[in-house]
């Protein structure tokens, strides 16, 4: 009777592969608020539409010259004085740490009108050059840096797993000694200076960018997943596999391919982050998507120089890059800790 007890115990304690990734991501609080805040950037972004007509009540392309570059509707009265701050404190007396009295109270006041405002009237971080209102050129935004960030974790991932698995399952042959020859060839190439000459002359859309660098980006993770392939290929169910004349395919996507999986999710993950990052930079040097798409880099792009006068067109774009990345990276780093078997809690 006991024994029955003991097998009913067991059996209610065993748990899946899958279960047990799942029961360590949701008892990770810093990687569910990760999670919560990319699907936040994600949900707002997928909705940009609805939320410019319904929410904020501007369009991203439509501008208006006679609002250009003004700060957010609801530091009209506060941002004169802000800069008055920041005067007193380029002088000898040092900063008038005073005026912030005013600056809360104004910006109170303000905010009061802005949530009491009709749709359209109120500019909640300010317009840019054009005139336009930042906030939805923002929203707008993350849907053309996010799919760029997708589709480069894409082609990256395609290219550095395929390349990976058949250089490491043919280590030291003339297979490997190509496959190394092209991705030392890659590597060596500035990526920075290459990516800016292409783009120059192609010119291309958000898929064209992402094609670029992916192309361009997939070497590093070539290389992980080839180390990672020096000690699966001679372990025992893959020596058994070649004597029983399984084909080189079958085993590596049935035997090689699994046992790398979770170091090809996470590298996935971060490959968006840097994806994201890349196209901001290239956008930044006016190099990347161009006007008049949003996008997070060339809003950063058309900021240039305005920064002491229109600090809003920097911290917009800058905002929503730093918690989209940071998201990422914290669910990189959560998963990373969750797909190892090794770690317990």
């Amino acid at each position: 009777m006991s024994s029955r007890a003991d097998a009913g115990d067991l059996q209610t304690k065993q748990q899946t592969y899958a279960g047990a990734v799942f029961t360590k991501i949701y008892r990770d609080k810093i990687t569910v608020f990760a999670l919560l805040l990319l699907a936040f950037v994600i949900g707002i972004s997928v909705g940009a539409p609805w939320i410019g007509d319904n929410v904020l009540g501007f369009s991203p392309t439509k501008t208006n010259l006679r609002m250009r570059s003004k700060p957010p509707t609801w530091a009209n009265e506060a941002w004169p004085i802000f800069q008055e701050f920041t005067r007193t404190c380029n002088s000898d007396a040092g900063c008038d740490w005073s005026k912030w009295g005013a600056i809360f109270s104004a910006s109170r006041t303000g905010l009061r009108g802005c949530f009491g405002s009709g749709l359209g009237d109120c500019h909640w971080m300010g317009t840019d050059d054009a005139g336009r209102d930042v906030l939805t050129r923002a929203v707008y935004g993350g849907r053309i840096s996010l799919r760029i960030g997708l589709w480069v974790a894409t082609i990256s991932m395609t290219l550095g797993v395929a390349m990976g698995l058949v250089s490491g399952y043919y280590a030291t042959t003339w297979i490997d000694d190509i496959i190394n020859a092209i991705i030392m060839t890659l590597g060596s190439i500035p990526l920075l200076f290459l990516l800016i000459i292409l783009s120059r002359i192609f010119q291309p859309g958000p898929e064209g960018l992402a094609l670029l660098i992916g192309i361009f980006g997939w070497m590093g993770l070539s290389r992980l997943v080839r180390g990672q392939i020096f000690s699966i290929r001679e372990r025992e169910y893959i020596i058994a596999s070649q004597a029983i004349g399984a084909p080189p395919l079958r085993i590596l996507a049935r035997h090689v391919l699994p046992n790398v999986s979770s170091i090809i999710i996470v590298s996935a993950i971060f490959g968006v982050a840097g994806a994201i990052i890349a196209e901001a930079g290239l956008s930044y040097l006016g190099v990347g998507i161009g006007p008049p798409l949003p996008s997070w880099g060339n809003m950063m792009q058309g900021s240039l120089g305005n920064f002491q006068n229109a600090p809003w067109l920097v911290i917009t774009p800058g905002l929503f890059i730093f918690m989209t990345t940071l998201a990422i990276y914290l669910i990189g780093d959560g998963l990373r800790d969750a797909l190892d078997p090794w770690i317990r809690q």
